[in-house]
């Protein structure tokens, strides 16, 4: 009868919608594998600048960086260098971030706000070229912090990003909320690191005189070069091992604590 289907065009008719289901199953899960939901409704500005800080008549001491949001990245200049060099990378939606540089009394001080507070995309990514020797305090509401080749002192903090520390030799402090921490071949004398949550990893090029690193419930690895230390190694939940020579009087003091994952003190040979 006109209008009814015969068994095998039937059939057809399945497989092509099920062909076509899938096909539009597939092209729904490749585009969210290659993209997020902020990307897929949203329109993401970029804008950047560069600029050089700092003269004969103008040195600069100290690097002092607030940002609301972003990854803030300080490496060495070469060893002539006098001035500083600054990088901002900008991503927003609406309202562009607004960002400021002002030098007082030798403290080059960098801030980014919060475009206006009305909950959109507002990163400010920092790139800063320093004298080695300077010392820096970074702060950033919501990226990484990695530093490297600095002899100065460093005090670097962040709400949920990482912090990266490669071939210090100054005071080093590091703060995170919830990321992780990673020393690389550092050999600074004082250390102290923690997390709220996060891995902390530290592998030391010279033995320090002071060393901490604590999470509240991330594993915590230490790698020392060989010598003799005072190690108190602390785990609430997961495995304690210390590989090294200790002794309480060791003028080489490692502290290394989790409130719930692992600790390990070795040597780094």
């Amino acid at each position: 009868m006109k209008g009814m289907l015969t068994p095998r065009a039937s059939r057809r008719r399945t497989m092509r919608s099920t062909a076509t289901a899938a096909a539009v199953t597939t092209a729904v899960v490749a585009l969210g594998a290659g993209c997020s939901a902020d990307s897929l409704f949203t329109d993401v500005k970029s804008a950047s600048r560069s600029y050089n800080v700092g003269n004969d008549d103008q040195r600069i001491r100290t690097l002092d960086v607030r940002s609301y949001a972003g990854d803030i990245t300080v490496k060495a200049a070469e060893p002539d260098r006098r001035t500083v060099g600054v990088a901002e990378d900008m991503e927003y939606e609406k309202t562009k971030p607004h960002t400021e540089h002002q030098v007082k009394d030798g403290v080059l001080r960098l801030t980014s706000d919060d475009c206006g507070g009305n909950g959109d995309k507002c990163t400010v990514h920092y790139t800063v070229t320093v004298p080695a020797a300077l010392t820096a305090r970074l702060r950033t509401g919501g990226g990484d912090v990695t530093v490297r080749d600095l002899s100065g002192p460093v005090d670097a903090r962040t709400e949920g990003g990482d912090v990266v520390a490669r071939t210090t030799s100054g005071r080093l402090h590091a703060r995170t909320d919830g990321g992780n921490v990673r020393l690389t071949d550092v050999r600074s004398r004082d250390v102290d690191a923690e997390s709220g949550g996060g891995n902390l990893r530290g592998t030391f090029a010279a033995a320090p005189d002071r060393a901490r690193l604590a999470s509240g419930g991330g594993n915590v690895t230490v790698r020392l070069p060989r010598g003799t230390y005072a190690v108190d190694a602390r785990t609430d939940g997961g495995t304690r091992d210390v590989s090294v020579p200790t002794d309480r009087e060791a003028p080489h003091r490692v502290t290394a604590q989790t409130g719930g994952g692992n600790v390990t003190v070795t040597g780094r040979d």
